[in-house]
């Protein structure tokens, strides 16, 4: 990667960084993870509440009504699910990932389904289920405002939207980041970088001098420590990554600390590629071992976990009823596909090493493991059935599992229960293995939404990763954003 800055384009970056910098001395444009992802969803919400508020006034604007607590109360359905609607929509469409979010043609597609979508839902509801008998009067008042709130809101997002992919995802608004370390872990940074538009990696500084003036991951190794500050300065750096594994000198850092006290932030490589991937880097963490597990005590964590289990008990309440209804016809599906039974049970290994029988639809050929080795399922495996193919991607094959939701074996959201035969072979592979039997096993999980099925060592490695991010940063909110992103899975039949 060029340093040296030319071109149009960068002219004008520089100059709107010079007036912002004049109007606003105190405020960088360039944005954090946190404010980038806090600033979608405060505009989006203000946004949707505005196009709902503003149709209903016009709407009682042009019957000569008064627009009221009252008059919203009793429009209050539509308008709840409507705002709920789009929120979710835009969640499980991963318009709050800040990787799509930059991504014009992709933001467009989701929003205009996004409308698309609640009409229909608007449609349903008004339409089909709404009484028969209603004057004019307020069949206006069911229909108009609903309908004119749909569009307006769909254009204010796709406006928001646009401009934000527009000026928050190019050039000038970019966290420009100077990497320490041009060792593997600054090389793995440097690739996670190539997914994340907001972040502009600077260069690298290394003090082995053999490297300096080469290229790493087309970013140029500028020098070492003795020409950190004038590099700092030149390239007018918002953000320094350590990526180093070993501990830093004194030298080192007394240098950090007085960067830190310019605005200049310092962030370790394991805590920016957790925010970044939604990973925890546990091959490349070196001596900041602790960093890999969640070794913080939460002073909830009693509370916590009863509301974990009730909203496993709700969750598999609900699911329990819609496994009493596709069991019918999966089953006979099942049966005449293929011979042999309709569950498939296997013993699994769960929280703390205990161990429970999982049970499951059956998906493969009976007797899949003839030579009783535990092997892996892969990608177009033959053992799997017409059927098994279809309940594997609707995740309908998972279903009963909801019987060990609801006597406490496993959780709505948890890494997946393996096999003891796996533990036994990846824990002497993969370091900190072990870790994810802290927690109590899932129907889905962090690593499942965001990876899928492995089929390799190298797969449960970075599944791992996952699982270990999931153990640091659990909280209600992401076992809320977890199933979202499943019943997403779901609907796009993206099962493996």
């Amino acid at each position: 990667m060029s340093i040296k800055k030319t071109g149009s384009s960068t002219n004008i970056h520089n100059l709107s960084r010079l007036m912002f910098s004049y109007l606003l001395p105190e405020i960088k444009l360039s944005l954090e993870f946190s404010e980038r992802k806090f600033l979608l969803c405060i505009a989006d919400i203000l946004l949707i509440a505005s196009g709902i508020v503003g149709s209903l006034w016009y709407w009682t604007h042009k019957s000569g009504r008064t627009l009221s607590l009252e008059l919203v109360g009793y429009h209050s359905v539509w308008i709840a699910t409507m705002g709920i609607g789009w929120l979710i929509w835009m969640f499980i469409s991963d318009l709050y990932d800040l990787r799509i979010a930059v991504k014009v043609k992709r933001t467009i597609r989701q929003i205009i389904w996004g409308g698309v979508g609640i009409g229909a839902i608007y449609l349903i509801y008004y339409f089909v289920t709404a009484p028969a008998s209603v004057n004019t009067e307020d069949a206006v008042a069911l229909r108009f405002a609903p309908a004119l709130a749909i569009g307006v809101t769909t254009i204010l997002l796709l406006a928001w939207r646009l401009m934000y992919a527009v000026v928050l995802g190019v050039g000038h608004a970019r966290q420009r980041v100077l990497i320490i370390g041009a060792g593997v872990t600054g090389k793995i940074l440097a690739e996670s970088f190539k997914q994340y538009p907001q972040y502009q990696p600077i260069g690298f500084i290394d003090d082995d001098r053999k490297l300096h003036g080469k290229v790493c991951q087309n970013i140029p190794i500028l020098g070492d420590r003795q020409t950190l500050v004038a590099d700092i300065e030149r390239y007018n750096v918002d953000e320094i990554v350590l990526a180093i594994s070993n501990p830093i000198d004194e030298d080192l850092l007394q240098m950090l600390t007085s960067f830190h006290e310019r605005g200049i932030g310092v962030t370790p490589m394991p805590v920016l590629y957790e925010q970044m991937t939604g990973k925890v880097a546990v091959e490349h963490i070196g001596s900041q071992w602790y960093s890999a597990l969640p070794l913080n005590k939460n002073p909830f964590d009693t509370f916590n976990r009863i509301g974990k289990r009730i909203l496993d008990l709700i969750c598999g309440i609900i699911i329990g009823s819609i496994f009493a209804v596709v069991f019918p016809f999966v089953a006979l599906a099942i049966k005449l596909d293929s011979p042999g039974a309709i569950f498939y049970k296997q013993e699994r290994v769960g929280q703390y090493g205990s161990k429970f029988t999982v049970y499951k639809f059956r998906s493969m050929v009976q007797n899949a493991e003839r030579n009783g080795k535990a092997q892996w399922a892969v990608k177009g495996d033959a053992r799997i059935t017409k059927v098994g193919n279809f309940i594997r991607k609707t995740r309908l094959d998972e279903l009963p599992q909801v019987l060990n939701v609801l006597r406490g074996e496993m959780s709505m959201v948890g890494p997946r229960p393996e096999r003891y035969q796996f533990i036994k072979e990846l824990q002497q592979q993969i370091p900190f293995y072990r870790t994810r039997l802290a927690a109590k096993p899932g129907l889905t999980g962090w690593a499942q939404i965001n990876y899928g099925y492995g089929s390799t060592v190298e797969d449960a490695s970075i599944k791992l990763q996952y699982d270990l991010y999931y153990l640091k940063h659990w909280s209600p909110w992401l076992d809320l954003k977890i199933l979202l992103r499943t019943f997403s899975v779901v609907l796009k039949m993206q099962g493996q």
